[in-house]
């Protein structure tokens, strides 16, 4: 399992979107979370990320905004890891 730590800055549902065969698909509810990340040089840098959650968990994560939070995650497609 993977954790993902930030602020949460919002959350938000996507567009409503039509796939070419014309089936519309729901949006999907999104977090918005700042995160910082320590460069190789010593400097941090912040990088914002929006991250796709199941509806049943946004009541985890409702009045949460402007706090630290904790995120569970997965990745899909490819991905690189290195050791810290």
């Amino acid at each position: 399992m993977l954790i993902l730590k930030g602020k949460l800055l919002s959350i938000y549902k996507s567009n409503d979107f039509k796939k070419e065969d014309g089936e519309v698909v729901k949006g999907k509810t999104k977090l918005q979370l700042l995160t910082t990340f320590q460069l190789k040089n010593g400097e941090f840098k912040n990088q914002l990320i929006d991250l796709s959650i199941p509806a049943e968990k946004v009541s985890k994560y409702k009045g949460k905004e402007n706090t630290n939070v904790e995120v569970e995650i997965a990745y899909i497609g490819k991905c690189t890891f290195y050791g810290v």
